[in-house]
């Protein structure tokens, strides 16, 4: 017994540098990434705490999404390094992430026409010009969004689009968005042109998207629009699954 005990005593140490090394070369396709859904992932290489994945939205691939973990200096979760390389997408972010949440701050993103198109596509919407993001914060628990703030600028252009038969193809201004927590797990944003604000925009839990429509986008869009009624009239609202 006397030479089992200072076994006994050392074997803590040695179960935690076995599971430390198993961490660390732990291949990265044991994380739950899912396959399926309107966010998906695919090719998972490297390891758990570096690799990477190729990331696809509705089954439109978006780019290489690679991580880097770092060391935990607090308790509010262990810092995670992101970047998003894609030939129409590009973005970098730095997140924290705990058992129960996430939040992650949005450095720079960058979506092209390209991006914007694919994305757009089933609506028969087709933009021109460059959608950019700098310094959004985002938080979350799992899989669902709960608050995000930051500024979203479209640098404006032609749009293609059809409606009720027709087709048309007006310039555009460029549009901003105000992204503010709303009340009750809401997400707020306020879209404007420079003459004013042409849409409004809420997300609810579940991915849902609440979409109010102002006469002023249809004045810009070229579209027949109502005489007699104010440019900040609200002429259409429409709900849209999006997550």
């Amino acid at each position: 017994m006397e030479g089992v005990r200072p076994w006994l005593r050392g074997a803590p140490w040695v179960i935690g540098a076995f599971l430390l090394t198993l961490m660390l070369r732990a291949p990265a396709t044991w994380l739950p990434l899912p396959s399926q859904g309107p966010l998906s992932f695919s090719g998972t290489a490297g390891h758990l705490l570096r690799g990477e994945s190729q990331l696809a939205y509705r089954g439109q691939g978006l780019g290489t999404l690679r991580w880097a973990v770092g060391l935990p200096t607090s308790l509010d979760g262990v810092p995670v390094t992101l970047s998003l390389q894609g030939p129409a997408l590009q973005g970098a972010a730095e997140a924290e992430l705990s058992p129960t949440a996430w939040r992650a701050r949005v450095q720079r993103l960058t979506l092209d026409s390209r991006a914007l198109k694919d994305t757009l596509a089933p609506y028969a919407i087709a933009p021109e010009g460059t959608l950019q993001g700098r310094d959004l914060i985002l938080s979350g628990r799992g899989n669902a969004l709960e608050s995000a703030s930051g500024a979203l600028r479209w640098t404006g252009g032609l749009v293609r689009y059809r409606l009720g038969g027709n087709s048309y193809a007006p310039t555009l201004p460029p549009l901003s968005a105000e992204l503010t927590p709303g009340a009750g797990g809401l997400l707020e944003a306020e879209v404007s042109a420079p003459s004013g604000p042409v849409l409004s925009l809420t997300l609810r839990p579940g991915g849902w998207v609440d979409l109010a429509v102002r006469r002023r986008l249809l004045r810009l869009a070229d579209f027949p629009a109502p005489e007699g009624m104010g440019d900040d009239t609200v002429l259409l609202e429409l709900s849209e699954r999006v997550l």
